[in-house]
């Protein structure tokens, strides 16, 4: 249940980031109509999972899944660390979403989330 939360809110944390990938790719803009629209729902999906990934991987004997012993005190520091990025990318693009502005930071900050899941992983 843990690998299975934690591969699923993977898998929409790339489905959000999506859109940012796909403009400096240059796709097509119409398949990807739905993921550029819906982006900031899919994030805070993510974020609701990955809450419960975080939650189970603390409460959980440490001996189980893929973070075994040795690597448990590792992957704790790391996922808290992304979990942390990814809930300011979320206020933050609650907050300027009323504002009607933009904001760098929420694509620096992007960055720095998909460096700390690859340590993570």
């Amino acid at each position: 249940m843990l690998e299975l939360l934690g591969w699923l809110g993977l898998l929409l944390i790339a489905s959000a980031l999506a859109p940012l990938l796909l403009k400096y790719c240059r796709a097509r803009r119409e398949p990807w109509i739905f993921l550029r629209r819906h982006h900031h729902y899919i994030a805070l999906a993510s974020l609701a999972i990955l809450t419960l990934h975080g939650l189970l991987a603390l409460t959980w004997r440490p001996g189980r899944g893929w973070g075994a012993r040795g690597r448990h005190a590792e992957m704790i520091s790391t996922g808290v660390l992304a979990w942390a990025v990814l809930l300011a990318i979320c206020l933050l693009a609650l907050y300027y979403r009323h504002k009607n502005q933009k904001s760098r930071i929420h694509c620096w900050l992007a960055a720095l989330l998909l460096a700390l899941l690859l340590l993570h992983i």
